[in-house]
């Protein structure tokens, strides 16, 4: 057992972990709607697409750009899902570094077989953006906590500087990174000499925030600034989603499945001593003011929140005979809680896009394709290009979506229907309420006057199913 000692070992470990756990959904096109977008936006960015102009969500531009270096590879599924499970371990491994600080090699190896076997448990068994940006905020951290000792001393590092980098990457991949990237900007501030803190704050503070301003002044260069504002700020302003009842109830469920992994992290915390205790209790705290900022509280929320956690728990799964128990009874709950291998699951999922992609080509023609409600990677399937901004479809059919873009939401679908696309992709029962009554009626009326029911094909999420509609040969 002392092989595994050796970090680079336990990498190759965590590697071979993460293929085993998520190797399932290598090839699945339709893994979960909200990544499959993000993919498609970055297939459609290689044809001239720019984000909130051409393509629009409110994402910070680095998801964007993340995958578009992606689709830049490849623009098959497994592309994405390779590079989910690469940043996955090294995310793992990252948080086993950063464990081992304060513990040994079995504290750090089970806190990142953890992580890996929790991703599943909320949701990031592909390519949700925590995924991906967590390796920024738990490169940042261990940055920081290596460098302690010399910022006491007041010395500067350039670890510190470039830890601040990483964490203003994480930024412009999603914005409540903000909170964890603030704190650790702090925490080293805290460390300094008084005298040196106003004059290195700033500069930290500048760099950290150079990525976002380097793309906000990019978009206000080439004239989109108010595409880009609308996008960022007023988007997440206007649009009202937080229904309490229902985000209570999420809230509860979410704290049944982290209750495992708390109970270990507080074990675990308890064990350190000073500065590890005051880092990652911090930590913790900053990752919770994140989680509480967009009170909706859905599962892959608590993403972010995993990473503290598994790093405080290593502590308490270095212990010699209780920690390999607590790991294994850590990621034996996960996996039960959401049994991560059912290749069969991925198979029904690249047959049924198969056979939409194949009604689509055949019925619809040189003209336009509108994904109202399905699947957003029929676009890249099928080769077509978005008939809107408005390409993820919840900005189309969702009643909360309504107008928090810088377009009006049915005069758009309105100029869609007007061109008149050849084929429109429906579901059989709304896919998520309060509808937009709005626009599907438009749809509605379109399809049932214009067009020709061509395939219905039940089209499998990781998560749930949908009964897809083909309406084409529209006239």
């Amino acid at each position: 057992m002392s092989l595994f000692r050796n970090s680079l070992l336990q990498l190759l470990v965590l590697l071979v972990a993460a293929l085993l756990l998520r190797g399932y959904t290598f090839g699945d096109p339709n893994l979960f709607i909200d990544e499959a977008f993000y993919f498609t936006a970055g297939n459609a960015m290689h044809h001239g697409a720019l984000p909130y102009v051409d393509v629009w969500d409110r994402k910070p531009f680095g998801l964007f750009a993340l995958y578009y270096l992606i689709a830049g590879i490849s623009s098959a599924p497994v592309t994405y899902q390779l590079a989910a499970a690469l940043f996955a371990t090294l995310t793992a491994w990252l948080i086993g570094r950063i464990a081992a600080l304060w513990s040994d090699w079995q504290g750090a190896l089970g806190a990142g077989l953890a992580y890996l076997f929790l991703l599943s448990a909320f949701q990031g068994f592909g390519g949700q953006t925590p995924v991906f940006y967590n390796l920024f905020i738990a490169l940042a951290a261990l940055l920081v906590a290596r460098s302690a000792p010399a910022l006491r001393a007041g010395t500067i590092p350039i670890a510190v500087p470039l830890a601040m980098l990483s964490a203003g990457l994480a930024i412009t991949i999603k914005t409540t990174a903000l909170f964890e990237a603030a704190f650790l900007g702090l925490y080293a501030l805290a460390l300094l000499p008084a005298p040196q803190r106003l004059r290195f704050g700033p500069r930290w503070a500048l760099i950290g925030a150079l990525p976002t301003l380097a793309i906000a002044a990019s978009y206000a260069a080439a004239g989109h600034w108010s595409e880009f504002w609308q996008a960022m700020t007023g988007a997440n302003l206007s649009a009202d989603r937080w229904e309490p009842y229902s985000a209570q109830i999420r809230l509860r469920l979410m704290l049944a499945s982290l209750a495992p992994l708390l109970a270990v992290a507080a074990f675990g915390w308890l064990d350190l001593k000073d500065d590890a205790r005051r880092f990652t209790g911090w930590w913790i705290f900053a990752a919770l003011i994140g989680l509480a900022a967009f009170p909706y509280f859905h599962r892959h929320y608590a993403l972010p929140l995993l990473v503290p956690l598994c790093v405080a728990g290593g502590a308490f799964l270095s212990r010699k005979w209780i920690g390999p128990a607590a790991t294994a009874a850590v990621c034996l709950l996960a996996y039960r809680e959401a049994p991560p291998i059912d290749y069969a699951h991925t198979e029904r999922s690249k047959a049924a896009m198969a056979t939409l992609a194949a009604a689509i080509k055949q019925h619809g023609g040189e003209r336009a394709l509108l994904v109202y409600e399905g699947p957003p990677f029929l676009y890249t399937l099928t080769d077509k290009p978005f008939p809107s901004p408005l390409a993820f479809p919840a900005h189309l059919y969702h009643a909360i979506e309504r107008d928090v873009s810088h377009l009006n939401t049915l005069a758009e679908v309105q100029r869609v229907l007007t061109a008149r696309p050849g084929v429109v992709v429906m579901t059989s029962e709304p896919r998520d309420g309060p509808i937009n009554a709005e626009t599907y009626a438009a749809v509605a009326a379109y399809v049932t006057t214009s067009c020709q029911l061509v395939a219905k094909t039940e089209a499998p999420e990781r998560l749930r199913a949908d009964q897809v509609l083909v309406w084409g040969d529209c006239r």
